[in-house]
């Protein structure tokens, strides 16, 4: 494999590695912590390996990643407006999944049914009319078992087949639709949200409803959106290390100040609301209410030398870490620095191998 080339790293200061390795840390999905003066020097190690802890040299993958805490649910309820003039008379439960030709609310005993489609009931719909609500319509009827051509027209066809949509409900054959008889939802919802009451006069917002899918929902800042760009793909953590494959399913308006973001988020200015479709059910027994992380890769290296980025130490020329041997002895080894991720760093140096030990702070 092509190694990336690695710009050697000389003479920096105690500072700046502190500095650098506590920004690599704070990003990532395995975090890592410092010593508050940074990476010990060299000259400040001992020559033996004894009573120290060591970790294994590895060679693998590193990958940048985040973790940004989100909640589940189902997203922004959208609002629902009665009809009429008259008043409100049925409503829907808390939680209610109201699916083709079911009943969204009644005025005066009469119910409002939901079809699906885009485009609000703007005008009654009767014979003669085209358009992209006629089209909706006809696929709601055609879904309910209606013979009915795939095209915008209501033609005699179509009138027919309302009639029998209202006979088949009880309800007077006019063989025409208004918004007291329909309303156009974008799919099967759910109730969310309750507002209204019965005996409210109509014409108010009675509920909200949202979409029936489970969803994972989190403020992001304007430094991490570029990593959920063009439906990327993103694992929803559970609290129990349990992962969930998702997909971005939208990036909302701004929605709070970043003022208060957590270290290493790459905050300031104001957030954007994500919301991620879940690919799969959740584990049975999950809490839909429970917190959850949002995983989601970022750049990589493939095949590297890796260390804690504990083992560092500072150098006049750079940085070492300390190789143990099976007598407790030790030797230190220059090492140039490379990808920092998932609280390591990639290490090159020619004394270096994943056969070798190197000692961590205890």
């Amino acid at each position: 494999m092509r190694r990336v080339p690695v710009v050697p790293l000389r003479r920096a200061t105690r500072a700046w590695v502190a500095l650098t390795a506590g920004a690599a840390c704070l990003g990532v999905l395995s975090g890592c912590t410092l010593p508050a003066d940074g990476p010990p020097t060299a000259e400040a190690s001992a020559g033996s390996s004894a009573s120290r802890p060591t970790t294994p040299v590895t060679r693998g993958d590193l990958v940048e990643g985040r973790k940004i805490p989100g909640t589940l649910g189902y997203g922004t309820p959208v609002p629902v407006t009665s009809s009429g003039s008259g008043t409100v008379t049925g409503l829907p439960g808390f939680g209610d999944v109201i699916g083709l030709d079911g009943v969204l609310y009644s005025v005066d005993e009469r119910p409002v049914r939901a079809l699906h489609g885009s485009v609000p009931m703007w005008r009654t719909l009767e014979r003669g009319l085209r358009g992209a609500d006629v089209d909706q319509l006809k696929d709601s009827l055609r879904a309910l078992a209606h013979d009915l051509a795939d095209d915008d027209r209501f033609d005699r066809r179509t009138q027919v087949a309302v009639t029998a949509w209202q006979k088949q409900r009880g309800l007077e054959q006019t063989g025409r639709l208004t918004s007291s008889d329909v309303a156009f939802v974008p799919g099967d919802v759910r109730v969310d949200d309750l507002r209204g009451r019965v005996g409210d006069p109509a014409g108010e917002v009675v509920y909200g409803y949202t979409s029936t899918a489970l969803v994972a929902v989190a403020s992001v800042s304007p430094a991490d959106l570029v990593r959920f760009q063009g439906g990327a793909a993103v694992d929803v953590g559970l609290a129990d290390g349990t992962r969930v494959p998702g997909t971005v399913q939208s990036i909302g308006g701004d929605v709070d100040s970043g003022s208060g973001d957590e270290p290493g988020s790459g905050g300031g200015g104001q957030k954007a609301t994500l919301v991620v479709h879940l690919d799969d059910p959740l584990p049975e027994g999950t809490s839909t209410t429970a917190p959850v992380d949002l995983l989601v890769d970022g750049e990589s290296r493939e095949d590297v030398l890796s260390v804690p980025v504990t083992a560092l130490l500072a150098t006049a020329d750079g940085y070492a870490v300390e190789k143990a041997h099976a007598d407790g002895s030790t030797t230190r080894v220059p090492v140039e620095l490379g990808f920092f991720a998932q609280g390591r760093v990639e290490v090159i140096g020619d004394d270096l191998s994943d056969r070798d030990d190197v000692v961590v702070p205890s």
